[in-house]
């Protein structure tokens, strides 16, 4: 925490006094360990505000570098586009400028065809060299009298400047001969006393100047002191990179989950838009679950086109219209579902992930209530091999959302809040093998870990916790050595109740899509409507594509502690603990 206190945030020039940096903050998993360093940036002119996140405090500084210096483009840009305004009313102009708005959007998915979406390691290093403004360690005094170099070293001093000694002809010279010759003694009195002037401004200059050479001295030594650290920095930063690289080639989930966040980080989208996300790594099945802020609808451009009116000297605008609107959200959110996959997999130079799952997330005003809401409205996910065989430059993004069985309203711009095809891990997004995830006042309990009876009561009596809020039952009809645990729930519901297969897997590796098979030949022998598949565990990319368009919910550990918790209940998963007591 000391490096936090002496945390340092250069703003450039422009954005100064515009650009709110938060202090430095770090966040902590639910069991107490620090897990990561956090800062807020918030600049307010333009409507941008961003949370970074590193687990590595140097990490964190640049990114918090290269964010600024994208903002200090788009403020250029912004400052650039008001003088445009304020110089010109060209109609022209403001139809190409509104025309280019939504040709943008039209192209987002295109856009990054063209972009190789690896991250370039050397790229992200801090390359700046050292410079600094003298205001900043030099006062104003002391600039009077200093040569600087162009990185705002101290060069050298102007000395002060030491009079000529006083001549004793040049001074006899300017007196008449008269007066030499009767004012001798006064004349020599007079030089004297011009001498003795002389000789008080040598011993004054020279002083100044033995002090100008002490401070030149002295900022000499700050400023290396303050270029010292500015490349010990710039080092730590840079070796965090290194780091981060190494680590990424060993597939290290951390690492895996830093990159994925520094890809999503380097796509360009139009500035009003969020681009904000959460993202969990999920290292055991190879997948990559981002929830991601999607632009609400009262965020999209409403301007069709301008018209002036000559008579009045002023400009009208022609407002979209209601299903203009709505074909250019739709069209604009599958674009960014598709792109952000395609964006993760071709950048995954490791094959560290096998799947990408995309939930949408729209954050808006509920008209009834007038309280903000974040909901899901979309959700999909595809296998890396199934995905990279498509050619994008030909397809229509809702179509390939559809194929890959997505999940949505029938509109996407009526913001219908939607269950996702797969659920980020809400408590702990580090959630791996070996972690704990839940803790509290009885959270001893290792559910990976739990005798077989123990779990199979646990199992039912939580379903019956789950169905019994609307009048339903559930039965056990079958516990098997394999950790598994078949049930049927009775929903009364006329609408989406009915017969319901349950199966649980106490399990420690990850379930193969064998079991969703099985569950899917019960529930059609069954008769019934849908199945559920708990794990402690998780699942691999052919269990879920295998579930894809099917009456079956794949629930993994993470699920289950969450459903847990719904009912009043604490538990943990820790897969390598299990792994030891089982098989003692």
């Amino acid at each position: 925490m000391s490096e936090i206190l002496q945390f340092s945030c250069s703003v450039p020039d422009n954005l100064e006094g515009k650009v709110v940096v938060s202090e430095p903050y770090q966040n902590y998993t639910s069991t107490g360990r620090p897990s990561s360093f956090g800062i807020n940036l918030t600049f307010s002119e333009l409507g941008l505000k961003r949370t970074l996140k590193s687990s590595d405090f140097y990490a964190l500084q640049g990114k918090i570098n290269n964010l600024l210096t994208q903002w200090e483009t788009k403020y250029e840009k912004h400052t650039l586009k008001l003088q445009k305004e304020s110089e010109s009313k060209s109609v022209d102009n403001m139809n190409a400028e509104a025309q280019e708005v939504i040709s943008d959007l039209d192209a987002i998915l295109a856009h990054t065809l063209d972009v190789d979406d690896a991250i370039n390691w050397d790229s992200i290093k801090e390359k700046k060299e050292f410079h600094i403004d003298p205001d900043d360690y030099i006062d104003y005094e002391d600039k009077q009298f200093l040569r600087l170099k162009y990185d705002g070293e101290p060069l050298s001093i102007l000395e002060e400047m030491i009079p000529p000694r006083p001549d004793w002809k040049v001074h006899l010279k300017s007196f008449s001969l008269i007066k030499r010759a009767f004012l001798k003694d006064s004349i020599k009195k007079k030089f004297d006393e011009v001498e003795a002037e002389w000789r008080r401004s040598v011993e004054a200059a020279s002083k100044e100047n033995l002090r100008r050479k002490d401070r030149l001295a002295d900022l000499d030594r700050k400023f290396n002191l303050l270029k010292s650290e500015f490349e010990q920095k710039k080092t730590k930063i840079n070796n965090a990179v290194d780091q981060l690289r190494k680590n990424y080639f060993n597939l290290d989930p951390v690492a895996v989950r830093e990159y994925c966040d520094l890809v999503l980080e380097r796509s360009n989208y139009p500035d009003y838009f969020p681009k904000q996300w959460d993202l969990e790594y999920r290292h055991d099945n190879k997948m990559v679950v981002v929830n991601y802020d999607l632009p609400s609808p009262d965020q999209m451009p409403t301007i069709e086109s301008y018209k002036y009116i000559a008579s009045r000297r002023e400009v009208t605008k022609k407002e979209m219209t209601e299903a203009k609107r709505k074909n250019i959200f739709n069209a604009t959110m599958y674009q960014i579902c598709i792109r952000t996959i395609h964006e993760l997999l071709e950048a995954d130079t490791v094959d560290a992930i096998d799947i990408v799952a995309f939930n949408g997330v729209i954050t808006s005003i509920n008209p009834a209530t007038g309280i903000t809401e974040s909901k899901i409205i979309m959700s999909v996910s595809s296998a890396k091999d199934q995905f990279l065989k498509f050619d994008l430059s030909k397809v229509d993004p809702k179509a390939t959302f559809k194929h890959l069985k997505g999940v949505s309203a029938a509109s996407l711009v009526d913001l219908t809040p939607i269950p996702p095809v797969v659920e980020m891990n809400k408590e702990d997004r580090r959630f791996i093998e070996g972690k704990d995830v839940l803790d509290g006042v009885n959270s001893s309990v290792n559910l990976a870990a739990m005798k077989w009876d123990d779990f199979e009561h646990l199992i039912r009596e939580l379903f019956e916790k789950e169905f019994r809020q609307n009048g339903g039952e559930v039965k056990v009809t079958q516990a098997s050595a394999d950790g598994g645990v078949d049930a049927i729930a009775y929903d009364p519901d006329p609408i989406r109740g009915g017969k319901i297969v349950i199966q649980a897997k106490r399990y420690t590796n990850v379930v193969g899509v064998a079991a969703v098979r099985d569950l899917y030949g019960t529930v059609m022998n069954e008769g019934a409507t849908k199945g559920i598949l708990v794990t402690t565990s998780d699942y691999g990319k052919d269990s879920y594509e295998f579930a894809k368009d099917k009456p079956l919910s794949l629930l993994n550990g993470s699920n289950l502690l969450s459903l847990l918790e719904k009912h009043g209940q604490k538990a943990r998963i820790n897969i390598k603990e299990a792994k030891k007591i089982l098989n003692k």
